[in-house]
């Protein structure tokens, strides 16, 4: 069997675009009630009576949906109020949609001078039977971004439901040799989630040894509900809650609430502009030049337009609008702004809030003590250019209280972020941390500085910190880059660290791309320290890249007596795809050498590694380990089941329906070059593994083999996952048939005709439309083997059957239709 081989019907046979392939005809607009008349350009052929039709409504060349539409004799043409309000709404802020459904209030059709009056411009074009939206007051129309609502922001596809329930066990299984030890116990290490409907519960666990006890253990168990609407997340049980500033958060056993948007929406940017806008209040040319560079001219309507999706360099930019509105008059407004991303949008909340009782020791399972805790932080973006907020920690030994703040001044170029908590309960501690960054200018000429520090006075703790022994802790670093030409990086800097006693390190590098796949590194540090020996050294590396997915390394430090050099290719999540690395290392504290190969099969995932060291290259093999691991996962979802590879996070499930028995299923985020992610098979239905939640992503399937005409779908279908969810789906139908043909009235063929299709013994069939091309040629998708279908002309008011038989495999070709002329 040949996975994903070319020449399958995945790409021939999708919906309505089959229909439009058999036909010739565009698969946008089709008639209500009655046919929409052959347009030549001009008045219909049909102009002796009134003519109801649905055609899209459009804006700036964007189909939006279907709006009904009546063209009386004579060509005047009446909109349908109700499919009217429902779709130019879309394009409306709160005071335009009050305006519209005043004006639709009571009328059950409205002509295009009632619309304009009220300031809704719309033009219904006869060749290309579409209603147009020309131009809408700008005070009804919503902030949009100068450059237009981009593609990825409405997707084509809806989205395919979760499965009301699902699950899933990832099981992996880690073999480990050591010459000094021999062959020890398996580790057995299991984890996953099961949801249903909105409300999850996730597990991890395993069987390993620990202090001589071989036994099963419970790392976490917690039940989760989400409000992504709220960007919120509710949870109980085993707890780890992200870090807040300067607090380590410990481990707990409680309840916890979550307000976060970055967990819901992780890939949309922050407001990058300062909330900046502009008003036109006529169509107008506005010219965007971006750091003197011009990004692109926009013929925009009236309305309010935000700045925020300008490609603006993080540093300083100079922006430069040069507005030319209706009449020719000329505007430049100019921006110069200091851009560097905050982590949240103007006036949005950011906090936590948890309470139950913290682990006093965490192995392989976390033991708690019965000291409650409380935990809880708060954050709010006062603009785009500043967060403010802080947290605390309270146990019945320790309080924690912290601060923090993000901004960025732009009367002071750069950006910083500051931290502060003190502690109190077992001495007073106190601890600092804060970050600055630097940008300026843009593309090779960029030069670009951050520092970063970090302190902790002894005394200092958190209700995190599982050992009670600590150290006063310094730490600092600073780095300098900048282009000195096309090929060439400079790149400066320094660090300190001080836990007990101190070191320190100044280095200079630069970097060189020799060839486009050869880069070279050679720089010079000084240091201070016990840690190594003299102060003084060189640093040198290369690196080659000998393919898409080879590449080759080398590196020498003087001052470590360190040398190292590796060899790897990368593997893909394609099945059958292998990825290895060789690695070589000896420095003056000893030599390593070791091998890794990873391997990815439909249902499993392996890797394996072999490592020696010594105390020099001579010695390399005195100390032998090997490891080998193995992961699979068993997941179920409304009904389905299937082993595959562990599972990230959500999950779909894909299989052939039953009239594809003896054909496979394949799947995956890309299915080119013949790679896929997952096949179905003897072991269930293909597993797609790493579908990441909250984020709308594709999933492509394919089928082996096809009869002619066997309609699979688009395939390709979208997801937005929830938390842990599993998807299910059927590839394939019962009613797989494409019936293809010609039609004629009388001794002519039908051209345009439209009708009806039916069935009274096909349950559950939808009644679709039907039309012919102008040569009477039709196709029609979806019917079942051994169904009856009645197809009504809504012109005429005749009617065929269709009839399937049972043994039909894909395509049923019924040649010519003659139906009784006007004359006969």
């Amino acid at each position: 069997m040949t996975r994903g081989a070319k020449g399958t019907l995945i790409s021939a046979v999708s919906g309505l675009a089959l229909v439009a392939g058999f036909t010739g005809l565009p698969a946008r607009a089709a008639a209500q009630a009655s046919p929409p008349p052959a347009w030549d350009g001009g008045a219909p052929k049909s102009a002796k009576r009134t003519i109801t039709m649905s055609v899209p409504l459009t804006w700036n060349g964007q189909v939006l949906g279907d709006v009904i539409v009546q063209v009386k004799p004579g060509g005047s043409v009446a909109i349908e109020s109700q499919s009217l309000e429902t779709q130019l709404s879309l394009l409306l802020n709160a005071a335009g949609r009050q305006r519209l459904q005043e004006v639709t209030a009571g009328s059950p059709f409205l002509t295009a001078a009632q619309l304009e009056a009220a300031g809704f411009t719309l033009v219904f074009d006869l060749s290309a039977l579409e209603l147009r939206v020309d131009a809408i007051a700008a005070e009804f129309r919503p902030v949009e971004p100068l450059g237009g609502r981009r593609e990825v922001d409405e997707p084509v596809l809806p989205a395919m439901g979760p499965a009301n329930f699902s699950a899933y066990l990832n099981s992996t299984v880690n073999l480990l040799y050591r010459d000094v030890d021999g062959l020890a116990r398996p580790d057995v290490f299991l984890s996953g989630a099961a949801r249903y409907r909105g409300v999850v519960l996730e597990y991890e666990g395993g069987l390993s040894e620990s202090s001589d006890d071989y036994r099963f253990y419970r790392r976490a168990v917690r039940g989760v509900y989400d409000e992504r609407d709220k960007y919120r997340r509710w949870s109980a049980g085993d707890l780890r809650l992200e870090n807040t500033g300067a607090l380590r958060t410990p481990f707990i056993a409680g309840v916890a609430v979550e307000k976060s948007r970055r967990v819901f929406d992780p890939f949309t940017p922050s407001a990058n502009f300062g909330g900046r806008q502009i008003l036109l209040t006529s169509p107008s040319t506005v010219e965007v030049i971006v750091n003197g560079a011009s990004y692109k001219t926009l013929d925009l309507q009236p309305g309010t337009y935000s700045l925020e999706d300008l490609p603006i360099q993080t540093g300083s930019n100079d922006v430069q609008l040069l507005v030319r509105d209706a009449g020719g008059r000329e505007q430049v407004t100019r921006f110069d702004y200091f851009y560097d991303p905050i982590e949240l949008k103007a006036g949005e909340v950011e906090y936590t809030a948890a309470f139950g009782v913290a682990a006093s020791e965490y192995n392989l399972q976390p033991d708690y003590s019965d000291r409650p805790v409380f935990i809880g932080n708060y954050r709010k973006a006062l603009s785009d250019t500043f967060i403010l907020g802080g947290g605390v920690q309270i146990d019945q030994d320790i309080q924690v209280v912290s601060a923090e703040t993000q901004m960025v001044p732009q009367v002071i170029p750069g950006s910083f972020d500051l931290n502060g908590a003190v502690s109190t309960g077992d001495g007073f501690g106190f601890a600092l941390r804060g970050g600055y960054r630097l940008i300026l200018g843009s593309g090779i000429e960029a030069k670009r500085f951050t520092a970063t520090f970090n302190y902790e006075s002894k005394n200092f703790r958190t209700v995190g910190d599982l050992a009670g022994f600590r150290l006063e802790n310094l730490s600092a670093n600073a780095t300098y880059s900048q282009n000195l030409s096309e090929r060439t990086t400079l790149v400066a800097g320094g660090n300190y660290f001080k836990r007990g006693g101190g070191q320190s390190t100044v280095y200079v590098d630069v970097n060189h791309r020799l060839t486009p796949n050869i880069r070279a590194t050679l720089g010079v540090e000084y240091g201070t320290g016990s840690l190594f020996g003299p102060n003084y050294g060189i640093r040198a590396g290369i690196s080659v890249l000998l393919g898409a997915r080879h590449r080759a390394d080398a590196a020498y430090q003087s001052r470590r007596g360190l040398s190292r050099a590796s060899l790897a290719r990368s593997s893909t999540n394609a099945v059958g795809s292998l990825g290895y690395s060789l690695n070589l290392q000896n420095s003056d504290s000893g030599a390593s050498i070791d091998g890794v190969a990873d391997y990815v099969a439909n249902r499993f995932e392996t890797r394996a590694s072999l490592g020696a060291s010594g105390n020099s290259i001579g010695d390399v093999t005195d100390n032998r380990t090997a490891r080998l691991q193995i992961g699979t996962s068993f997941a179920f979802a409304d009904g389905v089941f299937g082993i595959g590879r562990p599972i990230q996070d959500a999950f779909l499930l894909a299989r052939p329906h039953e009239t594809l028995r003896g054909t496979d299923v394949i799947a995956g985020r890309s299915l080119r070059d013949g790679e896929y992610e997952a096949a179905s098979g003897p072991l269930g239905a293909a597993v797609v593994n790493r579908l990441s939640s909250y984020n709308s992503q594709d999933v492509r399937y394919d089928i082996d083999t096809l009869e002619a005409g066997y309609d699979i779908g688009a395939g390709v279908v979208r997801v937005d996952p929830p938390f842990r969810s599993g998807y299910q789906l059927t590839v394939g139908t019962d009613r797989f048939v494409s019936a293809v043909g010609f039609l004629k009235i009388g001794t002519e063929p039908a051209e345009l005709a439209v009708g009806l299709i039916s069935s009274a013994d096909d349950k559950g069939f939808e009644p679709q439309p039907f039309f012919t091309n102008s040569a009477g040629r039709f196709g029609i998708i979806g019917l079942a083997p051994g169904r009856t279908y009645t197809v009504r002309l809504n012109d005429s008011g005749q009617t065929f059957e269709i009839h399937v038989s049972d043994d039909n495999t894909g395509l049923y070709r019924l040649g010519t239709i003659t139906l009784p002329g006007t004359g006969d």
